[in-house]
């Protein structure tokens, strides 16, 4: 295996396309057993996996999806009829494959026991079809003259020559009677026929269609195609003049595996490629991306201070100008780099529900939207295990019972919805159910039972606070521990991830209607937008992204609440918060309020809206986030630095932490 090291990365990144594509067909097959698209798709991923293990000498690998290719076969053969004990078997060989790919990348072998699942997929494979369950599809040899046949050279020709996922049609394709260009009609029909795949034999020939006289108005042709008989007949008939398309499906008989083995075949064949289609991308390294990011980000606060620098001259001011605009392309164009769509990891989720419904014997109806909305890889790569919490409770804490849900007049299938899209310059994820929504006095008794709250803080909770209880760690509302949840664990993981990535997460519930929440995420955690405020004589940046806005008031305008300072704003009443006290900055006077105008800035969190008074509103300026030291990162009210024009470092306010 040391040979191949350097072909490692390329392996485990080739494999999961593969395991990725294998689980999304094997979705699709379960819902579409006669697809023989799906099943082709199939059978292509199986053998690339196939090859690729076997060249890097993982033979244990190699074995396991020959055999799951050898499954495929019987069904797209119509040898194996598609049911649940199929399709469990098959998602059962895709489970073993990522685990075996998993230990690759831990210890370098694909020693696992397999012997179990090899032994009951063969069983499978042998076992006699019953006929009865099996569509029947014409594929036997016709011996209706009115179709080309194939003689024994023929069909040797053919089997040495086509691809493996060919099928060879015999196709008549009669003209209407009437038509005036016969000769022409022909030409297209072997035009098309060219395109779907490869014209063995034909009348009249290729080379003669021009002078051929077709007074019967019938093409005949041999086609070797990977295409379906749908999508031939609807060429085909598509084509003007043409009155009607026969097609029949030509049984050959294979030849023995080991002659096969024997020669490489040379494909002659041009049929139409595989349905993978080649990405026009380029894998990239994080790291490298990571640096390159950095790399900008230094031009950005060169660029910054060169602007602090005011000098007069023509040259300078002409530099100025060229260096922004080209710091900004560069900035866009490492930003789009580092961008992935988010149904990369959206693929994933599929299958875990299809399996939750089966375990927890709900009927689930899961709807993904939005999996093209773009966020940076870097948050996507941490995004998993929280989105996998949420919708595991969605499916094991909100979806009831059919009997339950039939007894509340809802329909016996649950709905879980996943759904991303772009607000602003922030990635908005949604995890909604339509099950039976949190329970708020429960989700409180929880939080007074594990002295997570005390009585008078419930008192001054309203509603979304209380659910925000929720994420408190080891809270659970749900009665019995499942394999799935009810241990406590997850929420409080969820709310931590998010949290970490600049984001935030609020819940919106009803009983017996349902539950929503609601994620939000900036697109990048490298630069950001910030307007600059001053406190205390120093300068400070909040992100752009948490800022509801900005105004100025005057001092009558605050208002006592419990004690508290608000204001109400367009009959909403927001709390106030002095800046300085955040920060822990010792206010010597009072002299904020004693201005005839102060300036607030309105900052929103979880859902929340929150009035910061600051000294002073500067201006808005991009900023490159850089994290605080081990020392300093867990500094509340402070979520990481910048630097700035003067060359002087600026913190960057948690609004999380203050709101």
């Amino acid at each position: 295996m040391s040979d191949n090291n350097e072909y490692l990365e390329m392996f485990f990144a080739e494999s999961e396309e593969y395991i990725m594509v294998l689980n999304d067909n094997i979705l699709k097959l379960e819902n579409e057993p006669n697809n023989m698209d799906v099943v082709n798709s199939m059978f292509r991923a199986a053998h690339s996996l196939k090859g690729m293990a076997a060249t890097m000498r993982f033979n244990n690998l190699a074995e396991l999806t020959h055999k799951m290719e050898n499954m495929m076969d019987q069904i797209r053969n119509k040898k194996m009829q598609v049911n649940t004990e199929i399709i469990d078997l098959l998602f059962a060989g895709i489970d073993y494959v990522e685990e075996i790919v998993k230990q690759i990348k831990e210890n370098g072998n694909d020693e696992l026991d397999l012997d179990d699942y090899l032994a009951e997929l063969e069983a499978k494979i042998n076992e006699e079809p019953n006929l009865d369950d099996i569509e029947e599809v014409q594929e036997e040899e016709l011996e209706d003259s009115n179709f080309l046949a194939l003689t024994d050279d023929d069909i040797r020709t053919v089997n040495d020559n086509k691809k493996e996922l060919d099928t060879v049609f015999a196709v008549n394709v009669k003209l209407n009677a009437e038509t005036q260009f016969k000769q022409v009609r022909a030409s297209m029909i072997f035009k098309s026929a060219a395109e779907l795949g490869y014209i063995f034999k034909s009348i009249p020939e290729t080379e003669n269609v021009e002078d051929a006289d077709l007074d019967n108005n019938l093409v005949q042709l041999i086609l070797i195609s990977n295409q379906s008989r749908e999508n031939i007949n609807e060429e085909f008939s598509s084509i003007t003049d043409v009155e009607e398309v026969e097609m029949n499906k030509i049984s050959l008989k294979v030849e023995d595996k080991d002659k096969k083995d024997k020669k490489e075949k040379t494909n002659k064949s041009k049929s139409v490629s595989s349905k993978f289609e080649v990405s026009s991308s380029v894998r990239v390294d994080i790291g490298k991306l990571d640096k390159l990011m950095n790399m900008i980000g230094e031009l950005l606060i060169n660029k910054t201070r060169l602007e602090a620098l005011n000098i007069d001259s023509e040259g300078f001011k002409d530099v100025l100008p060229q260096l922004d605009r080209v710091t900004m392309e560069l900035h866009h164009t490492v930003m789009q780099i580092r961008m992935e769509p988010i149904g990369v990891m959206f693929n994933r989720f599929p299958r875990m529900i299809r399996d939750l419904s089966k375990s927890s014997e709900k009927e689930i109806d899961f709807v993904m939207d939005g999996k093209q909305t773009e966020l940076d890889r870097s948050i996507i790569d941490e995004l998993g295990d929280p989105l996998t919490h949420l919708l595991r409770n969605a499916v094991d804490h909100g979806i009831e019972k059919p009997e339950v849900r039939r007894q509340n007049g809802k329909d016996e299938t649950g709905t879980v919805n996943l759904k991303a899209y772009q607000k602003g310059s922030e990635i908005m994820i949604e995890v909604e159910d339509d099950g039976g929504g949190i329970n708020v006095d429960k989700v409180v008794q929880k939080a007074l039972d594990k002295n997570v709250v005390t009585e008078k803080e419930i008192e001054e909770m309203d509603r979304d606070k209380k659910l925000q209880l929720i994420f408190e760690p080891g809270l659970s509302t749900n009665e019995e521990v499942s394999s799935v949840s009810g241990r406590g664990v997850g929420m409080d993981v969820v709310k931590q991830t998010i949290e970490s990535l600049d984001g935030d997460i609020y819940i919106r519930s009803e009983e017996n209607k349902g539950t929503k929440f609601v994620i939000s995420l900036p697109l990048t955690l490298a630069i950001q937008d910030a307007l600059m405020v001053k406190i205390n004589g120093e300068i400070f940046a909040i992100p752009l992204s948490a800022i509801s806005e900005t105004l100025m008031i005057e001092s009558e305008e605050i208002k006592q609440v419990k004690g508290y300072d608000v204001i109400v704003l367009r009959e909403k009443t927001i709390p106030l918060v002095d800046s300085r006290e955040s920060l822990n900055i010792e206010i010597e006077d009072d002299s904020y309020k004693e201005k005839d105008e102060m300036p607030v800035v309105i900052v929103k969190s979880g859902g929340k809206e929150v009035g910061l008074i600051v000294g002073e509103l500067l201006y808005q300026q991009e900023i490159v986030i850089k994290s605080l030291s081990d020392y300093l990162d867990n500094v509340k009210n402070i979520s990481g630095a910048t630097i700035i024009g003067d060359g002087e470092v600026a913190l960057i306010l948690d609004v999380r932490d203050i709101a």
